[in-house]
């Protein structure tokens, strides 16, 4: 393992610590309430999980699940749900307050939300000789605008650790891919907490708890690690390969498992919300039919998909040629039919070679066999000559 990797694992958990150390220091600073520090309990198994994949593993990532994303999300996950919460019993005590006010003063008083006060982190860590030591971080932020902060940076961190972690077993086509599609995930998810401006959801805890809820949900999936793709050629070898019939099935193919995964945690989800917001609460702004429309269409894209997969399934693979220069049968793939087939003529030629060989050899005889190896495309064989005494 080299130290560049291990540099990369190191550098992603700790980067995942601090997020999480930020959020919770955010909420413990806004409820003045240390109790909150319980949630960082959580980084004892993010070092856990880094030991066991430096020492045991060798620095190699899992391939279908990303224990470190999945402890991070429980780091940073609650505190963000604390703060929002605490951010709506925020929002019900000033309209309680002027509906209070409103009674005693038999007035109707019209709630107008003012300007809300810039605030920034800073906790003491005590003093020595009279000197006060004190940790600050001087970024001025409205309480709102430091959840979404919080919120989307927890989104870039997700994709950045994903991309500086090792790959593990994913090669390099398959990450970039896995990159894109997380990027595009991100931006749904950001578009999903437009819903937290419209006025109904502000002053409804059952949808802010939903709301919540849902985008918990989503975001489990970059914990998964599931691409579209597989390795589909090798440019420094060419050979001719095809899969034997029953060996793969495109219903169990990584396409399905993505498709399922992005409606179940995702698409579906955010669809139903919006229809709810729209037939029962009748929040028709521009954006929640916008984004109603888009997942709508999303959905239906991903369906077809899995049609087209399923109507499929039972092709056969396209033969796929490529050039090879010493021909070695060890380049190719194990499932290739064309290698087993190969390496089988391959024995077959030796076993009659060596027996054939020692047989004339033991026969007196005025003729002579020459072997006269030759190289074909399945490797190396031996043909017999005729030489005339």
């Amino acid at each position: 393992m080299g130290h560049i990797s291990v540099a990369r694992a190191l550098s992603v958990r700790l980067l995942f610590a601090s997020h999480g150390v930020v959020s919770i220091w955010r909420l413990a600073d806004v409820t003045n309430d240390n109790k909150f520090w319980y949630l960082s309990g959580t980084l004892a198994l993010l070092l856990l999980e880094a030991l066991i994949t430096l020492v045991k593993r060798q620095g190699k990532e899992w391939k279908w699940f990303c224990p470190s994303v999945f402890i991070y999300l429980l780091t940073s996950v609650p505190a963000i749900w604390f703060l929002e919460l605490h951010e709506f019993d925020k929002r019900v005590e000033i309209i309680e307050q002027a509906n209070a006010l409103a009674k005693s003063s038999n007035k109707t008083i019209y709630f107008i939300n003012g300007r809300q006060e810039l605030q920034d982190l800073s906790s003491q860590i005590g003093s020595i000789l009279g000197v006060r030591f004190e940790v600050r971080i001087p970024i001025k932020l409205t309480p709102d605008q430091w959840i979404r902060m919080l919120e989307q940076m927890l989104l870039l961190i997700l994709i950045l650790g994903r991309w500086l972690l090792p790959k593990g077993k994913l090669t390099h086509n398959q990450l970039s891919q896995l990159l894109l599609v997380y990027i595009g995930t991100a931006a749904d998810i950001v578009e999903f907490f437009e819903a937290f401006k419209e006025k109904e959801v502000r002053h409804h805890k059952i949808l802010c708890i939903i709301i919540l809820g849902i985008w918990s949900l989503s975001l489990v999936q970059f914990s998964l690690v599931l691409t579209a793709s597989r390795a589909e050629r090798d440019r420094n070898k060419q050979y001719l390969t095809k899969l034997d019939k029953g060996r793969y099935c495109r219903c169990c193919h990584a396409d399905v498992f993505g498709i399922l995964i992005s409606i179940l945690l995702q698409d579906l989800p955010f669809l139903v919300l919006r229809m709810l917001l729209i037939f029962k609460y009748n929040v028709l702004s521009y954006t929640n039919m916008f984004f109603t429309s888009k997942n709508t269409l999303v959905i239906a894209l991903l369906i077809y998909r899995l049609i087209v997969l399923f109507i499929n399934r039972n092709e056969p693979d396209k033969d796929v040629t490529i050039e090879s220069n010493n021909g070695d049968i060890s380049l190719i793939p194990e499932t290739s039919t064309f290698r087993r087939t190969s390496e089988k003529r391959r024995q077959l030629l030796e076993f009659y070679v060596s027996d054939n060989f020692d047989r004339y050899q033991s026969r007196p005889s005025s003729r002579e066999y020459e072997v006269r190896p030759e190289t074909h495309k399945w490797g190396r064989a031996y043909s017999f000559e005729l030489v005339q005494m």
